[in-house]
């Protein structure tokens, strides 16, 4: 008899359209370690990367001024995320069309920021599991947050469907073993996600439902 998947999302660029906040926080933690703001069209790429790897990969800082900024980043972003959060449009909807599949939010933010987003979002009761990149050793594109949040929901990896705007979202469903979904409101190119061969590719929320419905396995084991 079909079963349903678990469901798990990313958030930045797939929940919440935090584009805004997350480039005034960290053009402000630049400022604290003494670098230059980058523009907004040069950050954008970034965003659903480890801060770690964008401080030093990106930016060129290394040592402690990581440490440095890392603490910042996470300060300062924690506090935009709790005055303004925007949902993307359908993204309710979206979530009360899967329900009663078991869901999960998975993230390299903090675990902390990102309830408290998505509290403030409306939507922090659909998800049953949060896991940050605080919460694991290795944040995605690493599988790690991926299979933490299937273990913590009682499913195995290859049972659940992963949904995010990026590269990194596709690249740790994959290593985790689950199917994954890319959507096409976020913060990447179609041909940036279509490059690593997601299971499916959403252009709108309405999607979501009949795609994960489609993905998922024709008898439970």
């Amino acid at each position: 008899m079909p079963h349903a998947l678990a469901v798990l999302f990313d958030v930045d660029g797939t929940l919440l359209d935090t584009k805004d906040e997350w480039i005034e926080a960290f053009n402000a933690t630049l400022a604290v370690v003494g670098e230059r703001p980058r523009p907004p069209g040069e950050i954008l790429p970034w965003i659903g990367t480890p801060l770690e790897t964008i401080l030093s990969e990106f930016v060129g800082l290394r040592g402690t001024d990581i440490a440095t900024a890392t603490a910042t980043f996470a300060r300062l972003e924690h506090g935009a995320l709790s005055r303004t959060v925007r949902v993307f449009r359908g993204i309710p909807e979206a979530l009360l069309g899967l329900s009663p599949a078991p869901m999960g939010a998975v993230t390299n933010k903090r675990t902390d920021t990102a309830r408290e987003a998505l509290r403030r979002g409306g939507i922090l009761p659909a998800f049953s599991v949060v896991v940050g990149g605080d919460a694991v050793e290795r944040k995605k594109p690493a599988p790690d947050p991926v299979m933490q949040a299937a273990r913590l929901l009682g499913s195995r990896p290859q049972d659940c469907v992963l949904v995010g705007d990026t590269e990194n979202d596709i690249l740790a469903g994959k290593a985790a073993g689950t199917k994954t979904i890319g959507v096409l409101w976020g913060y990447r190119r179609r041909e940036k996600l279509e490059a690593e061969g997601p299971d499916a590719l959403a252009g709108d929320p309405a999607e979501l439902a009949g795609l994960v419905a489609r993905l998922r396995p024709s008898t439970a084991i």
